[in-house]
């Protein structure tokens, strides 16, 4: 029987003339990417990397440079292992000790950041350098031929899986303060983009916008998914994700037929597009969009319903899962029930995932199953998932009569304010649906007089400026018990995000 899918330069080699990669400055075909892949390949042997070994990733240009890095890596059997280029150099380098990174791939632009990457570490990685167009044009000697392989290399001393089926390490944050691996498994990509491939019916005919970073899983779905398929991947800068006009400047210019993204994401892109008026319609999003696929977070629903105006033709796809999971249950989005105020599922289990919700009360301890509606955590078990399994994601998850999953917020950021257990995620809900506010984040602080207290931050729409601490107040206080109330709520012009796009708690004014 035929093993899961894997990435090889052969197959990317058969497509031949084929557009691979595409920028608003240059393009590249499956041909020349398998060559430029095999050129990763062969400098990362020079450089004394052998097939199960892990390979550092770091592109600052995000050019189209990473999806050759990514290729090379993965056709030499090597186990790609992200880092994230807006991080620290000390942060990485702890990454690249953990996981025993033989070499490290890296874009021109992102050679100071290495040279703190080796500060850090004491020594030097051997590099294999690449220009924007993913052509190899540095390799290096290995740093020590024939030395022992690190005790956190390919034999998983540092508690990942061995190396044979793992296509890639991701990171998160770690409740030890410490960067927490998360392998994926060829058998994993394999079930996840034939599940995507099949649900968007994406084919070479489409051209799929690269918006995530190489650290978050989505990017998993614009590359693997994309190369599987034999579609046209279209790579943005950083510098076109930066602002709303940016953004959409890009995808104008790009015209993707498949998007897969953040929601916040979505909701800049929206705000940044002519409004109309004067008997001009509103502009809409490039007509070749015909799926947008949105995932790591909750889409607030008035915000949804304005994408959907403004991408007519597309068809939507909420999609859930922690990084540990992957993707995990989807769900099509009805157009006709977008109604700006009732919230999306995140749907039903995907075919390889097993989903069930196990039961959150205090006094029963036993993992009870509930098997038909009802409120509980969310367990994932499946090609997908961790070590197949089962995984606890610490999300509240509700399964209503209609079979459906509906998302219910964090269980770890559940609260007790003067007693009462609060979810901070349904006080976030409620302010969202104030009509003046974009988004909305709510976390818990303590206070020397009131003890532990919510504080809520909100970013405004543009004509929401008269919205205040006191208004918004009162505008919770019709919908929520007192003690949901926040204490106070603070307007922000944007809230601060993480690496993959998601609000970034830690960095709220606490």
């Amino acid at each position: 029987m035929a093993g899961p899918y894997r990435l090889r330069a052969e197959d990317l080699a058969a497509r031949g003339d084929a557009v691979a990669l595409v920028s608003r400055g240059a393009a590249v075909t499956y041909a020349e990417l398998a060559a430029r892949a095999a050129a990763v390949g062969e400098a990362l042997a020079g450089a004394g990397a052998r097939p199960g070994d892990r390979v550092a990733l770091l592109s600052s240009g995000r050019a189209h440079d990473e999806p050759a890095a990514l290729a090379g890596v993965l056709a030499a059997g090597a186990v790609a292992v992200p880092l994230d280029a807006t991080a620290p150099p000390a942060r990485l380098a702890r990454i690249a000790r953990a996981r025993g990174c033989r070499a490290l791939v890296l874009d021109a632009a992102a050679a100071g950041l290495a040279d703190g990457i080796d500060a850090a570490l004491g020594a030097g990685l051997p590099r294999v350098e690449l220009d924007a167009e993913g052509r190899v044009v540095r390799g290096a000697a290995p740093s020590d031929p024939g030395g022992e392989r690190d005790a956190g290399g390919a034999d998983g001393a540092d508690g990942v899986a061995g190396a044979q089926d793992v296509a890639c390490i991701l990171h998160t944050s770690g409740s030890t303060g410490e960067p927490k691996p998360v392998p994926i498994t060829w058998a994993g990509l394999d079930a996840f983009t034939a599940f995507c491939i099949d649900l968007v019916g994406l084919s070479p005919a489409d051209r799929v916008l690269r918006v995530a970073e190489l650290v978050f899983d989505l990017a998993w779905f614009d590359h693997l998914a994309t190369f599987r398929a034999g579609a046209t991947l279209a790579t943005m800068t950083r510098r076109d994700l930066a602002s709303g006009r940016a953004l959409r400047d890009a995808v104008g210019a790009l015209a993707p037929t498949v998007i897969y993204g953040v929601p916040s994401m979505f909701m800049k892109l929206v705000a940044a597009l002519p409004a109309g008026g004067a008997g001009a319609p509103a502009a809409a999003l490039s007509r070749p969009l015909r799926a947008i696929l949105f995932a790591g977070e909750v889409f607030p629903p008035r915000e949804l319903a304005a994408l959907a105006a403004r991408a007519p033709g597309a068809a939507l796809y909420n999609l859930y899962g922690p990084t540990e999971t992957n993707v995990c249950t989807f769900h099509r989005v009805d157009r006709a029930a977008l109604d700006g105020v009732s919230e999306v599922p995140i749907g039903l289990a995907c075919p390889y995932a097993a989903c069930a919700l196990v039961a959150l009360d205090a006094d029963d301890e036993s993992g009870r199953v509930i098997d038909g509606p009802g409120t509980g955590e969310l367990v994932v078990s499946g090609p997908t998932t961790v070590n197949g399994g089962p995984y606890r994601t610490r999300d509240r998850v509700e399964r209503k009569a209609d079979g459906l999953f509906y998302f219910r917020g964090r269980i770890d950021r559940m609260v007790k304010i003067r007693g009462y257990r609060v979810e901070p995620g349904e006080v976030e809900a409620a302010l969202a649906s104030h009509p003046a506010v974009r988004q909305a984040a709510v976390i818990a602080v303590e206070d020397p007089r009131l003890g532990k207290t919510l504080r809520g931050f909100v970013a405004l729409t543009a004509d929401g400026g008269d919205a205040d601490d006191r208004s918004l107040r009162v505008y919770l206080a019709e919908r929520l018990p007192p003690y949901m109330v926040p204490e106070k709520i603070v307007a922000l012009d944007e809230l601060p995000r993480t690496s993959t796009g998601k609000i970034d708690y830690r960095a709220l004014p606490g």
